[in-house]
Order: C-alpha cells, then structure tokens, then sequence
C-alpha cells in the first residue's frame, strides 16, 4: 500500500471538504441555495465556493471561507466576492471577511490531510444518516 502523495491527498480532501460543505447546507430534499445569487438546485450541481481563492491553503478548508456556489457565480463571474464577502460578514459578523483574509496570508509548510480527510467523511456520515 502505497503512501499517497500530497496532491493526491489534497484532492481527496477537497472531494470530501467540498460534498460536506454542499450537503451541509442542502434542505430534506437535496436541494441547495446559491449563496450569492440564490438559485436553488441540487447539491451534486452546485459547487463550493470559496471567499478566498483555493490558493491559499490556509483558508482552503476552513468552513468560514467557503459556502455553496453555482456554476455562474463561482466561475463566470469569479466567485461574486463583493456579494459574498458582505453575505458572510452578515452571517457570521462583522470582520469575519478580514479575519479570514489575514488568515489567508498565514504560510502553511504542511497540512493535516490524512486526518482532515477522516474528519470530513466522518462529518458528512452523520448528515447522510
């Protein structure tokens, strides 16, 4: 058994990070609210959307950062930053989008994938239950 690298463990997380953050959100019926434009659809056709690019991997999987997105928000019109940042500042309050964005700049040498990736499929267990 080989030892999977770390792009192969990012991924995997990502799929699993991603799924959670969908479903979360998602009503009895499977069905999720873009958070910026609020057109509803499935959660396998809505994507992850992210405050702050996937770039910065100290933000990358901190739930804060991220909420559901569809395809023309998060793509087309580059994530809608203005409308997110302002809708997650209401939510979770004011200086939420600064705090998220110093933590943004905060280097990270190495992530716990292995264990992240445990905890996510863990948590996305109990919302499919």
């Amino acid at each position: 058994d080989r030892k999977k690298t770390k792009p192969q463990l990012k991924r995997i997380l990502d799929k699993y990070f991603s799924e959670w953050v969908r479903r979360r959100y998602a009503d009895s019926n499977g069905n999720v609210k873009c958070y910026t434009c609020g057109w509803t659809g499935p959660w396998k056709k809505i994507q992850n959307g992210h405050l702050i690019s996937r770039y910065y991997l100290s933000t990358r999987f901190d739930p804060d950062n991220c909420r559901p997105q569809c395809y023309v928000c998060n793509m087309i019109r580059n994530g809608m930053t203005p409308d997110f940042s302002s809708n997650l500042d209401r939510e979770l309050g004011e200086g939420t989008t600064a705090r998220l964005y110093k933590k943004a700049q905060q280097t990270m040498t190495d992530y716990p994938y292995e264990e992240e990736i445990e905890y996510y499929k863990a948590k996305l267990k109990t919302l499919t239950e």
